[in-house]
């Protein structure tokens, strides 16, 4: 089963893509923050969906953020 990761601030819409996601047989893990996403991504995360215009940490860092984990674990 394929693991999506959900990096949204906005509940609703986080918990609407959840269903459709869960619905279609994917697992799918939430984090309502940038920060807070990059804790929960891990090897096995297949896909990040990811709101660009968050709080805190922008999902462009985030995204940054991601890229580098990537690089490093690829490396290994």
């Amino acid at each position: 089963m394929s693991k999506i990761l959900i990096i949204e601030d906005d509940e609703d819409i986080r918990e609407s893509v959840k269903i459709l996601l869960e619905n279609e047989g994917f697992h799918v893990i939430e984090a309502d923050n940038g920060m807070d996403g990059l804790h929960q991504i891990s090897e096995d995360t297949d896909l990040v969906i990811l709101d660009i215009m968050m709080p805190g940490i922008s999902g462009i860092k985030t995204c940054e953020q991601i890229r580098k984990i990537g690089r490093a674990s690829c490396r290994e």
